[in-house]
């Protein structure tokens, strides 16, 4: 009678084991959303790291880019709102195509971070600390 495990105990247990589980997949999702995407020490387009002293400096536009992405970024925004070619031969029809579905990616993340169902996932791992 000894070696009788209590079947009760045991789908507790379980419980307890996937719920943490779940728990860790939930937080892993918000923090990859909230720091890993929009990480303040990386250039968000190449993913270099910043010096200490550049990770405070103020950026125009509304991505933080190393100064070769900032440059190519520009360029990019200069061919495309004024529908002429870029002068550098590199800077074709793909990679225009690159560039912005790059930017669609970028709106894609931020609507992502900002929809309802998000922000519960949010609320409820912050409320299970």
């Amino acid at each position: 009678m000894s070696k009788i495990i209590d079947i009760e105990d045991r789908l507790k247990l379980e419980q307890k084991k996937r719920a943490k589980v779940d728990k860790a997949k939930k937080a892993e999702v918000v923090r990859k959303i909230l720091q890993c995407t929009r990480c303040l020490a990386r250039c968000l387009k190449c993913g270099v790291q910043f010096d200490t002293h550049e990770m405070y400096k103020r950026y125009k536009g509304p991505f933080r880019f190393c100064q070769s992405c900032q440059e190519e970024y520009d360029e990019f925004l200069r061919v495309r709102d004024a529908g002429q070619e870029s002068s550098l031969y590199w800077y074709n029809k793909e990679w225009q195509r690159l560039w912005q579905a790059w930017l669609d990616y970028q709106q894609a993340v931020k609507d992502y971070g900002e929809s309802p169902e998000f922000l519960d996932l949010v609320r409820e791992v912050e409320w299970d600390r």
